[in-house]
């Protein structure tokens, strides 16, 4: 054990020698690669990126770290084979990704006239308990929620289409607090609802409320407001709480720009514009670190994001320099357009949605490995060194990207022969469990992984 213990240390030392001195360069240029800064980066080792670590649960949008990455033994048992179905129900309108947590499936959908949050048994899809709130939400493109449940404790915390912010008890669904954000922190809902999950941290729940109160967290147990940021207005992105040299810090995608804040206080630590048609920013960011060497031990972060409407995908550089946050653009170019689906990292690449195809990406330089048609609007999670995939049509597969292709594994319809509902699979299949969660903008279904325990 000690013996591992001084390896480590040793390696450590080697890898952060290694690193050397990165020069940061700022640039507005569209297609932009500061090739100085990757040629340095000889190593990355994954950001740690908080959240309820729960073994075989799915308890927030993305994950436990919220980074899109399922856990061991489920990509093990994807591998396996297609999965079988084990239950469906109508569940109602939305776009909400279904979260897995104390042993129950919670979902947020739409009834006429009202959101509702709704525990399911995830053996059977019975239903546990249910907690209702009016909505008045309308869109051309459905009335239902977008933002995915957040479980932390024994409560479950959401965001629904129009604003309404809402704790309950996990255990029965009783209503603990709500909070209209429409009342005093924001002047409407955008245009496609308020889509990014709420995301909480010690005693606080953060969201984006839009302008003017901007980013802003809200007391936990009481739904009193704690702090409020920037008085962006709201993008679709879910922020992200990483811990890196410095301490802590809230890493959000709003509608304007891309920025890290103080958790405790929403105090601004560094910021980089980010402006998008329709101020559709939706994708989560993707952060890891790489460690350098300037006389002392620091370490630089990395953050991608990407949009669409043409707008395309930007690597930002994060460095300390006299006690402060310094970004700078590694590359900016147009190889990855993320409409709404979130992309992920496996190893030196970045995996996401290219428009309507699928795209790897060099992650030092931006170039593209590859690109796959096949799954138009579609979503992704990884899967160990594949990934698991959601055609906008439901066909959901397993593939495992290489150098230059991406290999199907298997391929399903995973919402039967007549296809979701609209031809429209929007939300992003979960997998934890046992479990794999599919939703059209009506249905909700369950499969069973392939090497999972039958139900009885």
């Amino acid at each position: 054990m000690r013996r591992r213990f001084w390896v480590a240390i040793t390696m450590g030392f080697l890898l952060m020698a290694a690193i050397g001195l990165m020069g940061f360069f700022l640039t507005r240029n569209r297609e932009f690669t500061n090739e100085a800064m990757v040629r340095q980066a000889l190593g990355a080792a994954a950001v740690q990126q908080l959240g309820e670590e729960l073994a075989g649960e799915w308890p927030q949008w993305r994950g436990p770290r919220r980074d899109g990455q399922v856990d061991a033994e489920t990509a093990a048992r994807l591998v396996l084979g297609q999965p079988g179905q084990r239950w469906e129900i109508t569940l109602g309108e939305g776009y909400a990704s279904p979260v897995i947590a104390a042993g129950k499936v919670i979902a947020l959908a739409r009834a006429p006239g009202e959101e509702f949050l709704v525990a399911l048994d995830p053996l059977a899809g019975s239903e546990l308990w249910r907690h209702s709130w009016p909505c008045t939400y309308q869109n051309d493109f459905g009335k239902g929620p977008r933002a995915s449940p957040t479980v932390a404790g024994d409560r479950v915390f959401a965001l629904g289409a129009d604003g309404k912010l809402v704790a309950v008890r996990l255990g029965d669904g009783q209503p603990v607090w709500q909070v209209d954000l429409l009342q005093g922190w924001g002047e409407g809902p955008p245009r496609w609802g308020f889509a990014g999950s709420p995301l909480v941290y010690a005693d606080l729940v953060v969201v984006q409320a839009g302008s003017p109160a901007g980013i802003v967290a809200f007391d936990r147990a009481t739904g009193v407001e704690r702090w409020r940021s920037g008085g962006d207005p709201a993008g679709y992105s879910s922020a992200l709480l990483v811990r890196a040299a410095g301490g802590l810090q809230l890493v959000c995608l709003s509608g304007a720009r891309l920025m890290g804040l103080k958790p405790d206080t929403g105090e601004l630590l560094w910021e980089q514009p980010w402006a998008t048609h329709f101020e559709v920013n939706a994708a989560t960011p993707l952060v890891w670190s790489a460690t350098e060497e300037k006389g002392d031990k620091k370490e630089s972060l990395y953050v991608f994001i990407s949009s669409g409407y043409g707008h395309g995908g930007c690597l930002v550089g994060l460095s300390q320099r006299d006690g402060r946050w310094v970004p700078a653009v590694v590359y900016s170019n147009t190889r990855l357009r993320s409409h709404f689906g979130s992309p992920v990292r496996l190893g030196e690449m970045i995996c996401g949605f290219d428009e309507q195809m699928v795209t790897a990406l060099d992650w030092r330089t931006g170039e593209a490995r590859w690109k796959k048609r096949g799954y138009k609007k579609g979503s992704l999670q990884a899967a160990g060194d594949n990934l698991l995939l959601l055609s906008e049509e439901g066909e959901l597969s397993l593939a495992k990207p290489g150098e230059n292709d991406l290999v199907e594994l298997w391929r399903m319809p995973g919402f039967g022969e007549a296809g979701p509902r609209n031809k429209k699979a929007w939300t992003v299949p979960v997998a934890a469990a046992g479990i794999v969660l599919l939703r059209d903008e009506e249905r909700l279904i369950c499969l069973e992984l392939a090497g999972a325990p039958k139900a009885k």
